[in-house]
């Protein structure tokens, strides 16, 4: 099976500062757009990462360069992957600002995200415009 990238989040709009040291380093060894693939497929997961490419069923996930990079750092050893909540939960409050910029009520903004007005508001207030 052929790679193919189906990443659809802005990594310009994440703030990496706020991620996990693991999700960090793994973006400075394959970039955001494979890290993000790679924690939403298997992310809470300890994958095995073997020594040979070739061998890694990362490959049907990955570019062959990012599975390289891996199997270079960690190759014969487990890697526990982090999540791809906090992400995701950027992305989400990033649509919840503008929703409520285009000038949706709370309420509406928090059916649609499956929150309460009051998280919504905490949202707005941790993103003030």
């Amino acid at each position: 099976m052929q790679y193919v990238s189906k990443t659809t989040i802005n990594h310009n709009s994440i703030n990496i500062s706020l991620l996990s040291e693991k999700t960090r380093e793994l973006i400075d060894m394959i970039g955001f757009s494979d890290t993000y693939l790679l924690v939403s497929k298997l992310g809470g997961q300890d994958v095995y990462i073997p020594k040979f490419p070739d061998r890694s069923k990362l490959i049907e996930i990955l570019p062959r360069e990012s599975v390289e990079v891996l199997s270079q750092m960690y190759g014969g050893t487990y890697l526990a992957l982090p999540t791809s909540r906090q992400i995701d939960i950027q992305e989400r409050n990033k649509e919840i600002v503008k929703a409520l910029l285009n000038g949706d009520s709370r309420a509406k903004v928090a059916r649609r995200f499956g929150l309460s007005v009051r998280q919504v508001a905490n949202v707005r207030k941790e993103f003030p415009c």
